[in-house]
Formats: structure tokens, C-alpha cells, sequence
């Protein structure tokens, strides 16, 4: 369960990064598809 998690950190930091070069302060809208997701895979 831990490395779910840990993955799903480091996804989401990938996410960050990459909202943070196309200029964007917080891509809330994508970090909820993310949890969304991750709710739906059994995280």
C-alpha cells in the first residue's frame, strides 16, 4: 500500500513539474483526476 502510495507521490510530483514549465501555479483539476484514479485502482 506504502508504494502505491509512493508512486502516486512521485506521479504526482512529475505532474507538478510539468504544470510548473507550461507556467500553471497548481493543477488542482489534475491532481483530482489523479486521485480519482488512484481511488479507482484500489489505492
Amino acid at each position: 500500500l506504502f508504494d502505491l502510495y509512493e508512486q502516486c507521490g512521485k506521479f504526482l510530483e512529475e505532474v507538478q513539474q510539468i504544470a510548473k514549465e507550461k507556467g500553471e501555479k497548481c493543477p488542482t483539476k489534475v491532481t483530482n483526476e489523479v486521485f480519482r484514479h488512484a481511488k479507482l485502482t484500489g489505492v
